[in-house]
């Protein structure tokens, strides 16, 4: 009711992959909870998910993608990089081991 969604990759039948999206107060989307299988890396999942959030984020007319992670999961920030997401310096959080703030403008 207060327009996130949740997304579900599939592989073979079977849940692989998932990912969460929240609005936020400024009326953009964060992108939380983002996880593949270790077993299914490499396949392209985590860049569909992030399609995914795009699209429903585009739909709702929102401004802007937005996530939170930590510096140690290097593959997702490369992948966030390449999906065109950009840096921020460090923003007020609620989440403790949250080091990295990084958005993506979709104007």
């Amino acid at each position: 009711s207060k327009g996130g969604a949740i997304f579900i990759a599939e592989l073979d039948g079977a849940a692989v992959g998932c990912c969460s999206l929240m609005r936020m107060a400024d009326g953009g989307y964060e992108v939380g909870k983002m996880a593949v299988d270790a077993a299914a890396h490499g396949q392209g999942l985590g860049r569909r998910l992030l399609d995914a959030c795009e699209d429903h984020t585009r739909a709702a007319g929102a401004p802007r993608l937005y996530l939170e992670t930590n510096r140690a999961q290097t593959h997702a920030i490369v992948l966030y990089e390449a999906f065109g997401f950009q840096h921020l310096p460090p923003q007020p959080t609620p989440y403790a081991r949250a080091n990295v703030f990084m958005a993506k403008g979709l104007a």
